[in-house]
């Protein structure tokens, strides 16, 4: 995946206007306790990604995605508009997830993921490259490549047989693979 995502800075409007008041407002809870209770909701919080046409959702515990899709830049490599579905990226983790829908199959899914395997382990630029075993509908893989700024992007994929095929992938120049792993835990085929 290309990775010409820019930092996002993330702006509490709330935080502009009450610096912008004079007085303090008073309240009976003390500040610190709002404080404690705001960092426990975002530790606690589930976020849900939904692709484009509604077939792959992804529940993420504590992320903070945002739709990147509208930006050309960040078109993850290989992938076609057409084809993508689903582009987020989490700032403050620095890991972007897209989900894209390659079509209808050509063959059967043992064969698909048994070229699937071979062409990662053959792609001269890839290292890394691990392999899991592959069920009658599902395959992840993980790898590392250079990306167009020469960073180390890792990237950890679901690819998933259907009635169309979907990769659902996570990376990051920074989040180590258990991480990427990690906030695709949880990836359901919406029927």
């Amino acid at each position: 995946m290309k990775m010409k995502l820019s930092t996002f800075t993330l702006i509490a409007a709330a935080a502009f206007s009450l610096a912008a008041c004079s007085q303090q407002a008073e309240t009976s809870v003390p500040a610190d306790a709002v404080q404690e209770t705001a960092s426990a909701d975002a530790e606690n919080s589930v976020q849900t990604l939904t692709s484009s046409d509604g077939k792959i959702n992804i529940v993420i515990q504590n992320g903070n995605f945002e739709d990147i899709s509208h930006d050309p830049a960040t078109l993850p490599d290989g992938i076609t508009e057409e084809e993508l579905t689903l582009l987020q990226h989490d700032a403050g983790r620095n890991i972007s997830i897209y989900v894209a829908n390659l079509g209808t199959p050509k063959t059967d899914a043992k064969s698909y993921f048994n070229n699937l395997k071979t062409a990662l382990e053959s792609t001269e630029g890839l290292s890394e490259v691990q392999t899991g075993a592959a069920t009658d509908t599902r395959m992840n893989y993980r790898f590392v490549q250079n990306n167009d700024a020469g960073d180390m992007l890792r990237e950890n994929c679901i690819s998933i047989y259907e009635t169309n095929l979907y990769n659902v992938c996570a990376s990051s120049t920074s989040a180590p693979q258990e991480e990427l792993a990690g906030v695709l835990k949880e990836v359901n085929l919406v029927n």
